[in-house]
Parts: structure tokens; C-alpha cells; sequence
């Protein structure tokens, strides 16, 4: 046998060790996530801590020349099994600008049942947002997160409402995010999602579509989500979003 060929098997025996031991691992017990926009129906168990760290770009239609980027640095903690707190810190880059601390972020999230008591299963959200510029007023968003799990597919839509309160004027934003997970493997699971934001200010709209896959893989440490979305339509032909998270238990 040629040291080359010797070479490659022992890699392809390596990484089939790899991926044999990994898809044996315990799945995370974890906030995991699938989607890159949808918030799927799960919150912390009760004493979990865990730290996720965000990654996301946005190229507009021109490219990814001018894309802009953001992290989010975040703590989550599960104060019942049906009920978590999460606080983090954002930072971004604007296309040619400095790299800049943006927000303070809190959320807070509420399962209403167990899965499938319901004919969909119905978690609530509410984030209160500080941006680091004073000048700025305070944002607020709700969410309405529903899942319909049936074996190892589920559909996932949130209904996301993102607003300036008592400065109607300055406008506010409907996002609506329609999913489908597969799950492989307790471990390994695949996803598709379309969702489109609507931003309104006065009697202007304008609208954004989106399209995309995406990937989880999770162990009983952490758990890792990768994808993106591809912009559809006259207004976002062109544009990408894509979007990193990993989880890690404390």
C-alpha cells in the first residue's frame, strides 16, 4: 500500500469516527436553536445558564462590499422550565464605519404548555432594547412564536412586531417568519425558512423577502446553527443575510 493511499484511509477512518461518535453524543439539553429567524418553541430548562454567541451579516442588493455586520453576546438562564431571561450586549460595523458597541437587550420568553397539549404549541416573547447611542429612543418588540411537532418534522411561524414606544411617529416593523425543521438525528437536524420584514413609517412601506436553508448540530456542551437567506423580489434580489449561533451550557 502507498503512503498516500495509507494516508487517506487512515483520514477517512478518522473523520467516520468523527461523525459516528458525534451523532452517539447526548443532544444538548439547551436553548438549541434550527432557524435563523423563527424562535422555535423551547426556552431554558429551569437552573440552566448558557452563553450563545450571535454572528450575523447583511449584504443589500449591491453586494457584499457593502455589507454590514453584528454580534451578540448573550446570557440565558431558565427560571422555570417554561420560562427564561436573557440579557446581552450587540455590536456591529457599518460598511466602511468603526466597529461599535450598539445595544443592551433584554428578553424574556414563556411556554403556555408542554408540546403538543395544544393543537400548536404557543410561546410568548418580549425584548426591551437600550441603544448605546442616548439620543436614541427605547425599542420594544413582542413576538408570538406557534410550532406544530409532528415526530421529527415541525413548522414553525412567528409574528414579530418591533416598535419606538410613545414615538409612533418614527415608525415600526411586522416581520413574519414561516419555517420547516428535519431532524436526522437527535443531533443533527436541517431546516428551510421564508420570511419577509415590513418597515412602516407614515404612510411609506417597504418590504423585504427572504429565502434560505439552514443547518443545527448539537452535542451535550454545546450546539452549533449555521444559514442563510437569499433575498427574493424586486426590492431584495440580490441581498443576503446570514446568520451564526453557538450555544454553550455553563
Amino acid at each position: 500500500m502507498s503512503r498516500k493511499l495509507g494516508l487517506r484511509m487512515r483520514i477517512t477512518i478518522a473523520l467516520s469516527a468523527l461523525l459516528a461518535a458525534a451523532l452517539l453524543a447526548p443532544a444538548a439539553r439547551a436553548d438549541r436553536r434550527t432557524l435563523i429567524r423563527a424562535y422555535e418553541y423551547m426556552t431554558q430548562p429551569e437552573g440552566n445558564l448558557e452563553l450563545e454567541i450571535w454572528n450575523d451579516v447583511s449584504a443589500p442588493t449591491s453586494g457584499f462590499d457593502q455589507a454590514s455586520t453584528q454580534q451578540r453576546i448573550e446570557l440565558e438562564y431558565g427560571l422555570t422550565d417554561h420560562w427564561d431571561l436573557a440579557l446581552y450586549h450587540v455590536f456591529g460595523q457599518d460598511p466602511g464605519g468603526p466597529y461599535k458597541f450598539d445595544s443592551w437587550r433584554l428578553e424574556t420568553r414563556y411556554r403556555l404548555f408542554e408540546k403538543n397539549v395544544l393543537p400548536v404549541d404557543v410561546e410568548l416573547y418580549l425584548e426591551v432594547e437600550r441603544p448605546a447611542d442616548f439620543s436614541q429612543h427605547w425599542i420594544t418588540e413582542e413576538k408570538l412564536i406557534l410550532e406544530k411537532e409532528v415526530g421529527r418534522f415541525a413548522l414553525v411561524g412567528n409574528l414579530r412586531l418591533e416598535q419606538k414606544p410613545f414615538h409612533g411617529n418614527e415608525g415600526y416593523e411586522l416581520e413574519v417568519d414561516l419555517g420547516a425543521r428535519y431532524e436526522i438525528a437527535p443531533q443533527l437536524r436541517l431546516g428551510a425558512e421564508l420570511w419577509t420584514i415590513r418597515e412602516t413609517v407614515g404612510d411609506e412601506t417597504a418590504a423585504q423577502y427572504f429565502l434560505g436553508p439552514s443547518v443545527s448540530f448539537a452535542t451535550r456542551r454545546f450546539w452549533l446553527q449555521l444559514g442563510a437567506g437569499f433575498g427574493l423580489g424586486d426590492s431584495t434580489s440580490g441581498a443576503t443575510f446570514v446568520r451564526s449561533v453557538l450555544g454553550i451550557n455553563l
